[in-house]
């Protein structure tokens, strides 16, 4: 029993919420216009039937009334049919009029017991009462003419014709089928004056029932003219606000784009400034720095074929000895100065361009940490922008640290691939690889990588999991303007 309520609850629910969102999106008015227009169709289709039932109702009440009119008039023709038998056989004496008569006879109360019914059926109260009177004023009348046809054939049939015409000369037999012929033409203007009532109630009701359909149907016009009105009004209104809210959301797109055009040329200036000033930082660093070290290299060098001229052979040695760790140290800087050098600037792009530069990043990268490499550039004759060369000169770059410092990596492929319009770079490394979920902290160098890429409308994504490596993948623009 709670599972039927929990049902029927829910279904009441869920019609009630398809009310809500319908009512919400008709409108109130509009909803209550069709409920309107619902309940006069249903009031409609309800008085439309009991009018068809009253209609039928008259239809069998008229029939039974023209039956009673009908049956009194063959009631009248039986007892005609009655007197001519009679008269045949008073004339003729012959038997052969015997059974007609009696034939008739039987017809004309069998009339009788039939227009009794159709009467009770047809009429109530006084009406009924005066009917079923002209009735048994009928039935007497019929009963004494029987009376005197039947002496008159008895009359006959002994013998005695001449005492059987006396009979039918009398006036009795004539007064009594006068009775009989006014009695029953009384019931027949009684029963059609009831016949011209009903049929009129009919005339009435089937006016009636085309006033209420034409009623009706004019009512539903207009309620459903109203509807498509409203509809159509509402339709509108949304049409209109739907154009005023493209026209607003092509303006905002509009300035979208343009906020997002200036904050593109924001950040190639930006990428551009950090180029010059890596540059000018690498150029500083390999001038001044450079010239500094190799001064102090010399001094050093200097020092050292002194010393062995001036010095004791003992104390010669000793610090013979801290001069060349000196001068290591010196060597050691030089070269860690030439690879900051060229990490913040390349100058091997500018020098023999982008894709030589690339290949020897490449190579010194796995000469240093000896891995596996499959290689998969363009021809080396494709010319890329500057700052399109820059940016994936430092994905590939940053790509094979992180390889270098956190994969543990043993082998590494690199694809790029030109066509009409992206140049797409996928690096791939064998390393232990990275949980993505928890890559938010410490990728500085994975986030400068995606922010170059979105600077110049690119696209940029990594795919890892621990144990299976790391997949980088980027796809830059070829018509970027720096």
């Amino acid at each position: 029993m709670d599972l039927i309520w929990q049902s029927l609850k829910s279904i009441w629910y869920q019609i009630w919420r398809g009310a809500e969102k319908v009512i919400a999106l008709l409108g109130g008015r509009t909803i209550a216009t069709l409920a309107g227009t619902l309940l006069i169709t249903i009031i409609s289709v309800i008085l439309g039937d009991n009018q068809l039932v009253k209609i039928d109702r008259q239809n069998h009440l008229i029939a039974q009334i023209r039956t009673t009119i009908a049956t009194v008039q063959q009631l009248q023709t039986n007892l005609y049919r009655a007197e001519s038998a009679q008269r045949g056989y008073l004339y003729t004496n012959r038997a052969t009029y015997v059974e007609p008569f009696n034939r008739a006879l039987n017809d004309a109360r069998e009339n009788i017991m039939k227009i009794e019914m159709l009467i009770n059926q047809t009429s109530t109260g006084k009406e009924q009462a005066e009917e079923l009177e002209w009735l048994r004023a009928i039935s007497g009348s019929l009963e004494a003419k029987i009376a005197e046809m039947k002496v008159t054939l008895d009359l006959v049939e002994t013998g005695k014709k001449l005492e059987a015409q006396h009979v039918t000369n009398l006036d009795a037999g004539l007064i009594e089928m006068k009775k009989f012929i006014e009695y029953t033409n009384m019931v027949i203007r009684n029963q059609t004056a009831l016949l011209e009532i009903n049929e009129q109630r009919r005339s009435d009701t089937l006016l009636m029932t085309r006033i209420m359909k034409i009623a009706t149907a004019i009512i539903l016009i207009l309620l459903v003219s109203f509807v498509l009105r409203q509809l159509l009004s509402e339709i509108a209104v949304k049409s209109q606000l739907q154009l005023q809210v493209a026209k607003e959301n092509e303006i905002y797109e509009h300035k979208l784009a343009q906020q997002s055009k200036l904050l593109r040329s924001l950040a190639l200036d930006y990428q551009a400034d950090v180029e010059r000033e890596r540059q000018k930082l690498s150029r500083e660093l390999h001038d001044e720095l450079g010239s500094i070290l190799t001064a102090t290299k010399m001094d050093v060098s200097w020092l050292m074929k002194k010393l062995k001229e001036v010095s004791p052979p003992a104390l010669s040695a000793e610090l013979l000895d801290k001069l060349k760790i000196t001068n290591r140290y010196i060597d050691q800087g030089i070269n860690f100065k030439r690879q900051v050098v060229q990490e913040l600037h390349p100058s091997m792009i500018s020098t023999f361009g982008f894709w030589p530069a690339l290949r020897s990043l490449i190579e010194d990268a796995v000469s240093r940490n000896h891995w596996q490499l499959t290689l998969n550039l363009p021809e080396e004759t494709t010319v890329l922008q500057e700052t399109l060369s820059l940016v994936a000169y430092r994905i590939v770059q940053e790509t094979l640290n992180n390889a270098n410092k956190y994969a543990k990596a043993t082998a590494v492929s690199i694809h790029m691939m030109l066509d009409e319009k992206f140049l797409k770079i996928e690096i791939q490394d064998n390393g232990v690889g990275i949980d993505m979920v928890l890559l938010k902290g410490n990728t500085h160098g994975l986030s400068g990588m995606r922010h170059r890429v979105l600077a110049i409308g690119g696209h940029f994504e990594l795919d890892s999991e621990p144990g299976k490596g790391l997949l980088t993948r980027a796809l830059l623009p070829l018509d970027i303007t720096s």
